[in-house]
């Protein structure tokens, strides 16, 4: 299973270029996603903004279950 992280928590941006970064990191993700033209339709999630990114997962449930793990592990580095 691939996890692909980017984690800039101690350098200081604006919310602005935050947002820009979160952007392009989301379209990059889902360009190279939908180029592999999956059989089944993906479950997806941009969270924001408290976990920056997407979440991508076969269902729902599972998209659910993986935002709630990432913000347990990631609650203790704020």
């Amino acid at each position: 299973m691939a996890r692909f992280v980017v984690d800039l928590g101690d350098i200081k941006m604006t919310k602005e270029a935050q947002s820009e970064l979160n952007d392009a990191l989301q379209r990059t993700a889902l360009k190279h996603i939908a180029g592999m033209r999956f059989e089944e339709p993906l479950a997806l999630k941009f969270p924001g903004p408290i976990i920056w990114g997407i979440i991508i997962r076969p269902d729902f449930e599972r998209v659910f279950k993986a935002e709630k793990q990432l913000e347990e592990a990631l609650g203790g580095l704020r």
